[in-house]
């Protein structure tokens, strides 16, 4: 492993574990504003493609909050590992920068790939009204 890598990771694991925290308090306190600013996405379409190989039992737990949480956290820390092996030397400018840029590609993926393939139209425009597209674009800028 590059010695300038494994210097970086462990506060960029904590720094992730702060992002994902912060994203999920900011996804969750929507519902405060009447907004709503997701709609299930990456797990939603994985369920989708996976439910005939799962039990009832297995099924019901992935309804959870703790399992959403579980997930989140998952698919957050595994951004955190290709934001640092992947494009922590490759994206130009400074920490605050390179965050906000890496921050497109989850919100890109997820707008224009997942959301689609649920049906839900690019960005989540059939789902989501403007202001939980603007309110998930900010919390994705947040992570990043």
């Amino acid at each position: 492993m590059n010695n300038h890598i494994s210097n970086k990771l462990p506060n960029s694991l904590w720094a992730g574990f702060v992002a994902i925290t912060a994203n999920t308090i900011f996804l969750k306190a929507a519902s405060l504003f009447h907004i709503a600013a997701e709609s299930g996405g990456l797990l939603k379409l994985i369920l989708l493609h996976t439910k005939q190989y799962l039990s009832s039992n297995v099924l019901s737990l992935t309804k959870t909050t703790g399992f959403w949480l579980l997930f989140h956290y998952i698919t957050g820390f595994a951004m955190v590992l290709m934001y640092v092996y992947l494009f922590e030397k490759l994206l130009p400018g400074n920490a605050w920068l390179k965050g906000s840029l890496f921050s497109l590609l989850p919100w890109l993926i997820n707008g224009c790939i997942v959301l689609p393939l649920l049906g839900q139209g690019f960005i989540g425009v059939h789902q989501l009204t403007t202001a939980g597209m603007i309110y998930f674009f900010i919390a994705n800028w947040m992570f990043g």
